[in-house]
């Protein structure tokens, strides 16, 4: 009897260490889904983070040019899983809170293809790892 009990306290153990992995894989996973594009450089997930696209600078809503870059934007991603990255060297969040992001949609460099596009324009003011890239498309 006294056998028993100690198996059933590592089988609950187990369990529970188990159920720790899940709850930080499905926390910490790097793909999201888009819920929501607020304008041409900012979205919301489907987890609620508000999401800044790190190193690129729409136009202000509400200008034409503003529109049509959200509307971009909103073609690329919305209702879309992406794969939101870090970056090493910059801050985690803005001022706003926002989570400062590269985006990536099925393995494209969503800031970039913003810039490419010309629908934003690189953000230089701020030291980030991919400023060189974004500043030569400028």
């Amino acid at each position: 009897m006294k056998y028993q009990k100690i198996f059933d306290f590592y089988d609950v153990l187990i369990c529970l260490i188990c159920l720790g992995f899940i709850f930080i894989y499905l926390f910490s996973s790097r793909d999201t889904k888009v819920t929501r594009v607020i304008d041409g450089d900012t979205f919301i997930t489907n987890r609620g983070d508000r999401v800044r696209l790190i190193g690129v600078d729409a136009p202000e809503l509400p200008s034409l040019r503003g529109i049509e870059s959200k509307m971009y934007l909103n073609q690329l991603i919305h209702n879309k899983v992406v794969i939101l990255e870090r970056d090493e060297i910059s801050d985690n969040k803005d001022k706003y809170g926002r989570l400062l992001r590269y985006v990536y949609l099925d393995k494209k460099d969503v800031n970039l293809h913003m810039i490419k596009s010309r629908y934003a324009k690189p953000y230089l003011y701020f030291n980030f790892e991919k400023l060189n890239q974004y500043k030569y498309y400028e």
